[in-house]
């Protein structure tokens, strides 16, 4: 199992009892549909705010060339 795998199962759980919990007060039908996006969008999300804070971490321990020269090697150059 690699480390992709239960981030997004913390991910998915946690969006879908922060959805279920936020749409209850609303109804029965609020709460499911809650769920259901909590599971969708919980991994997603999760996983862009573990890499906005993996960037936060380099630029204050390595300064703002490194951020930048990890953001750049990530998009492929196109050769003209």
């Amino acid at each position: 199992m690699t480390l992709i795998e239960p981030v997004m199962l913390v991910g998915a759980a946690i969006g879908g009892v922060v959805g279920v919990v936020w749409g209850f007060g609303s109804g029965i039908g609020w709460a499911v549909a809650g769920l259901v996006g909590g599971v969708v969008l919980g991994p997603i999300l999760l996983l862009l705010l573990l890499f906005v804070l993996a960037m936060l971490m380099t630029l204050v321990t390595k300064g703002p060339r490194a951020v930048l020269r990890d953001l750049r090697g990530m998009f492929p150059r196109e050769r003209a």
